[in-house]
């Protein structure tokens, strides 16, 4: 059996960025930062989450916001303009819990 399931911690490193797909469904995307426990490497990853759950968390998913994210790792191969062969991983996510906010004495912390 073959499983791809992701759980991550880490703080959001700017705002999330909400659009629309060509389909017409709700899409927000943000940087996650995750710190390795055992050595000073820190790991930032692409989230990517869709519908209503884009739709209710977009406005809290704010730059220092600490955030856990369960999702599917996304291998995207592509070329740049100069005509190389990339490659980008994104985690598509399936639930996202908020933790408390950077921010002293803000009153937006989502009861979720």
């Amino acid at each position: 059996m073959n499983v791809n399931c992701l759980l991550m911690t880490g703080r959001v490193t700017k705002d999330a960025e909400q659009s629309t797909t060509k389909k017409g469904t709700s899409m927000s995307k943000f940087r996650l930062a995750v710190n390795d426990r055992r050595s000073e490497d820190t790991l930032f990853m692409n989230i990517v989450c869709f519908g209503k759950m884009a739709e209710s968390l977009n406005q809290y998913l704010l730059k220092g916001r600490l955030v856990s994210v369960q999702g599917k790792l996304k291998c995207d191969e592509y070329q740049d303009k100069e005509g190389v062969n990339r490659t980008s991983y994104s985690v598509m996510a399936d639930e996202i819990s908020l933790g408390p906010n950077s921010q002293k004495n803000s009153s937006d912390d989502a009861p979720f």
